[in-house]
């Protein structure tokens, strides 16, 4: 019996019956110039139209309330915001990006006539075969696209040495490269100084904080698996209902313009509070700087998040009080950067292949020059809030970069030794470096496709990378 996939879920219940219709496929559209006085038209393009895929359904009921709890259930399956996979079980090893069409009323009918028909777009005509993936052997490489259509690939570059760009470009001169090439008038340049990181693999060079906004530090953290958490909460104290531990460590050097983060997690469920705190601070313990994601609502599970300039009595938030919509379940960065007097926060979850997504980033400048104090120390806080149940809370890493200015010949390093820089040709192309969006893309880059058959690849700069791809081939 054939069966249905979609977005990874298969109904037992569901039958799919004979008739599956498509769309004229490929779906070309000619386009024809016709000019008064000469026969036929000159052809001016061509268009691969998106494709229809008309399916009949079919299940059984024990009665109308049976049918009615299955159109609903099918109704809810298939409502999605964008194409997701649809596959086939008499289509083997092919694999459709598709999403429901036409008018969802049709769903009524269902459960009266127990059957119906689906109608799905697909905004990518093709079919596609299962993903691929190669590895280069050297910095040029020739890779065959075994599908019938061009394939949008994804490459992955390992850094082994710190470049000022990268680019990859195919037989046909097509190209995409972010950074800047280094002419024989300039040298490379450490923009970002790493002088601190901290993977929570032990308490050394932590001591004990002295102070929150709003709360009373108390208990002691410990290390968990390379993750810093809470291990005695203490107690609140006076008027502050927030409390927990905080622990603070000095720079090797004080800093004008830095950038620094921390991986964290909080998950909250709907009945849980809590927060997890950066604190900036200079070499008199006064608060320069602070960046926080917390749960405080009761009953209800949202993440928001908060970044300022200052203390808490002269400060400029950045960010206040503010929430994404899918922070909940948190597992990301928080950042904190000042370069002269521009401040920039950035809050983001992580997925687990190290992608950014539920990005928000916020700047202020500091016209009036207020908030200009060095950075010495970071201070991490992890609270909750009177006798409510804490969020799972945890602070995976720490890292702190001392941000150089370059000279106009000196041309700045855009990764270093062990980042990974991806090229995703997909949809309508983005570059990533270490998960996070990269937006400095050469003029004249384009995303390109791998043709049917041998593409030539070549990655500059040379012996920079450890490099592969992955694809899915496409099928007419």
């Amino acid at each position: 019996m054939t069966t249905m996939t979609f977005n990874g879920v298969t109904k037992p219940w569901l039958i799919i019956r004979d008739g599956r219709q498509k769309s004229p496929f490929p779906p070309i559209n000619n386009n024809l110039l016709s000019v008064q006085g000469m026969p036929g038209a000159y052809l001016e393009s061509t268009e691969v139209d998106v494709l229809y895929i008309t399916q009949p359904i079919g299940f059984i009921a024990e009665d109308d309330d049976d049918a009615q709890a299955k159109t609903d259930e099918l109704s809810g399956w298939l409502l999605t915001s964008e194409p997701v996979p649809l596959q086939f079980s008499d289509e083997p090893g092919r694999t459709y990006y598709a999403k429901i069409d036409g008018d969802m009323s049709d769903f009524n009918k269902f459960a009266r006539l127990r059957r119906g028909t689906i109608t799905f777009v697909c905004p990518n005509p093709f079919a596609h075969g299962p993903e691929k993936s190669y590895t280069f052997s050297s910095d040029e490489e020739a890779i065959e696209n075994e599908g019938t259509a061009e394939a949008e690939p994804i490459f992955e570059m390992e850094v082994t040495q710190s470049v000022t760009f990268a680019m990859i470009q195919n037989h046909l001169n097509e190209y995409m490269m972010i950074g800047q090439p280094v002419d024989v008038e300039s040298i490379e340049f450490q923009e970002k100084e790493l002088i601190l990181q901290d993977t929570m693999d032990s308490l050394t060079g932590w001591t004990e904080g002295t102070q929150l906004d709003n709360g009373t530090p108390s208990g002691s953290m410990t290390v968990d698996n390379s993750r810093l958490v809470v291990g005695d909460w203490g107690t609140e104290a006076g008027t502050a209902k927030w409390y927990g531990p905080a622990i603070k460590k000095s720079l090797s050097e004080q800093l004008q313009d830095f950038r620094a983060e921390m991986r964290i997690e909080n998950i909250d469920d709907a009945s849980e509070v809590g927060k997890v705190e950066m604190y900036f601070l200079d070499v008199n313990d006064q608060i320069i700087g602070r960046i926080t994601l917390k749960d405080a609502w009761q009953g209800y599970q949202r993440n928001r998040g908060e970044a300022r300039a200052g203390n808490a009595s002269n400060g400029h938030y950045l960010l206040d009080e503010s929430y994404a919509g899918a922070w909940h379940d948190f597992i990301g960065i928080l950042r904190l950067e000042r370069r002269g007097n521009e401040w920039t926060s950035y809050i983001c979850k992580v997925r687990e292949n190290g992608e950014h997504h539920a990005r928000e980033t916020r700047h202020f400048s500091d016209d009036e020059y207020l908030y200009m104090d060095q950075l010495a120390q970071i201070q991490i806080a992890i609270t909750k809030f009177g006798d409510y149940e804490p969020t799972q809370a945890a602070v995976r890493d720490l890292k702190v970069w001392k941000l150089n200015d370059p000279s106009d010949f000196e041309i700045p390093y855009i990764a270093n030794q062990g980042d990974r820089i991806t090229f995703d040709h997909t949809n309508n192309g983005e570059v990533r470096i270490n998960g996070e969006p990269f937006e400095n893309i050469i003029m004249g880059s384009s995303f390109f496709s791998l043709k049917p058959k041998t593409n030539q690849l070549v990655v500059q700069p040379n012996n920079s990378f450890n490099t592969s791809l992955k694809y899915r081939p496409p099928y007419k």
